[in-house]
């Protein structure tokens, strides 16, 4: 009975720093707004996307599958004084408060293969996957912030149904 006692407050534990940790990532997501679908999401520019290890301190960081995200914790290269490259994953959350991983992708939906081709001329970026059946194609940029502004401006393509950044939808897990 201690052991089950002691492993239910080892678990509550977690869960409250992961809460924790949520919650001020909720309340860092005060950056560009843009939707997928009929969701709303706001990055949060002061968090940081790293690959979750069993060494992540979910007290810190929202451990959400394979990535945490974290407020405040500067990237190796800007500690040793090196220029940050151009971000490929952001941080943001959703309108129900759930965090996801934004990539540097967007999704444009279109009726013609024809719409995809223009959409990749006119936005500068690099198409990595196209299906002309399921009339879906995905457009790879060089940053988070280069996919927000290609969707924003695919959205008046002529043929397009739909523009929106690539995102991971996450489960939180403890570690």
């Amino acid at each position: 009975m201690l052991c089950v006692s002691l492993l239910g407050m080892v678990l509550a534990t977690g869960a409250q720093a992961q809460s924790g940790a949520a919650e001020s990532l909720r309340q860092a997501a005060n950056g560009a707004a843009f939707k997928v679908g009929d969701t709303q999401f706001r990055l949060a520019p002061s968090a940081t996307v790293t690959a979750a290890d069993a060494s992540a301190d979910p007290g810190q960081a929202v451990v959400a599958g394979k990535y945490a995200l974290a407020l405040g914790a500067a990237p190796a290269a800007a500690k040793r004084g090196l220029a940050a490259a151009p971000a490929k994953l952001a941080a943001a959350v959703s309108q129900s408060g759930e965090p996801v991983v934004v990539t540097s992708s967007v999704n444009v939906y279109f009726d013609q293969p024809a719409v995809l081709a223009e959409a990749v001329r006119s936005s500068g970026g690099r198409l990595t996957y196209a299906s002309a059946v399921g009339g879906k194609g995905t457009i790879e940029f060089d940053s988070v912030q280069q996919a927000l502004d290609a969707a924003a401006k695919l959205q008046g393509v002529a043929g397009v149904k739909e523009a929106s950044p690539k995102i991971e939808q996450l489960e939180n897990m403890l570690l």
